[in-house]
């Protein structure tokens, strides 16, 4: 499908990559994030609201509790240096890089996505008022906008999705809407596919294929979604270069993906 500002490419990520996503997957240890922690929280009158999935991030780590990137106020201190994204996504990504190209000015003509967003969607087993285990489905997305500049590119692994467009004054009524199928790539970019409609997932189908591995406790994987972003470089920085306010709301997310992780397990080694 293809209209001015937007491409979905179903099946474009060959069964062979698919598989070796899945393996990628499987490997991270994805976390649930807040939307707010420590003192932000008592300034924002808020308690520590948890985002709706899991999720993991390569290149440049957004944390929600510093708020996301965006153009032109939401530049600094927004990206920590992460881990790079794999192979297995560079090969996809370089044969998109025609169609890539069609969806960017000629600003960012050759320029690659340096950072993405790994979304787990999926049900959590928790415990209801009566203390019975029940499943919360997660596996959904509210609307919103991608604040970086230039286009967006998607992957789409596992279960099918209902992925729409809504204009944010009559979001009950979708500009345009379908089903992400497996193994599937979405590009958006321009002023009325990223700048003015938002974008959301308000359906994944439930199954068994593919089979999908298992990440985190007490939590069934449904669907894997990956959104690339290039953001400048320049405003990617590594832990000891934020502002020990900074390093203090996001130290305790660094530890914990240092369990895992050389990389971050190097953010916070003294230097």
């Amino acid at each position: 499908m293809e209209v001015p500002g937007f491409s979905y490419l179903p099946g474009f990520i060959t069964e062979a990559e698919g598989a070796a996503l899945l393996q990628y997957f499987g490997s991270l240890k994805p976390l649930w994030e807040s939307r707010y922690v420590g003192e932000e929280a008592k300034r924002e009158g808020q308690g520590s609201r948890r985002l709706t999935r899991p999720v993991y991030w390569l290149g440049a780590w957004q944390f929600a509790c510093l708020g996301y990137y965006s153009l032109p106020n939401h530049q600094h201190e927004k990206c920590l240096r992460a881990e790079p994204i794999p192979e297995v996504m560079q090969s996809i990504l370089r044969r998109l890089a025609p169609k890539l190209a069609g969806h960017q000015d000629a600003s960012e003509q050759g320029q690659a996505p340096n950072t993405c967003l790994i979304n787990y969607y999926g049900t959590e087993l928790t415990r209801d008022r009566t203390g019975r285990m029940q499943p919360v489905d997660y596996a959904r997305l509210r609307m919103h906008r991608d604040g970086e500049p230039g286009p967006v590119v998607m992957f789409s692994i596992g279960r099918p999705a209902l992925f729409e467009f809504v204009d944010g004054a009559t979001p009950k009524d979708p500009e345009l809407a379908l089903w992400l199928q497996d193994r599937s790539v979405v590009l958006f970019s321009g002023p009325h596919f990223k700048d003015h409609l938002y974008h959301r997932v308000t359906r994944v189908l439930h199954g068994d294929t593919p089979a999908m591995p298992r990440v985190l406790e007490g939590f069934k994987l449904m669907r894997v979604s990956v959104s690339f972003r290039s953001v400048p470089e320049a405003h990617i920085k590594a832990l000891r270069e934020f502002s020990a306010p900074a390093q203090a709301q996001v130290r305790g997310y660094v530890e914990q993906l240092a369990e895992s992780s050389a990389h971050f397990r190097a953010e916070l080694e003294p230097r």
